[in-house]
């Protein structure tokens, strides 16, 4: 356990060690682009439109189950090692 530990806190420390200096350097030279007018509607569209396809697709997996709708496609292979020779 006591190995463990000393793992993550090793691990950690080298991240924080390595972490800050390049933010430094970054925000010293930042070449990002500034943020647009509209980039909070842009986001909450594309949110929306996830969220939607998401809703859109889990009614189609409803419906197909309500209905029982399944082809054969869709059914599981038969083992290959069956009682037929």
């Amino acid at each position: 356990m006591k190995m463990i530990r000393r793992a993550v806190t090793a691990s950690a420390v080298a991240a924080s060690v390595g972490v800050f200096p390049a933010v430094a350097l970054a925000a010293e030279q930042s070449r990002a682009l500034e943020r647009t007018a509209d980039s909070t509607s842009v986001f909450l569209y594309t949110v929306g439109a996830g969220v939607a396809l998401m809703l859109l697709s889990t009614i189609g997996y409803l419906y197909r189950r309500v209905r029982n709708l399944e082809w054969d496609f869709q059914r599981a292979d038969a083992p290959a090692h069956d009682q037929h020779h």
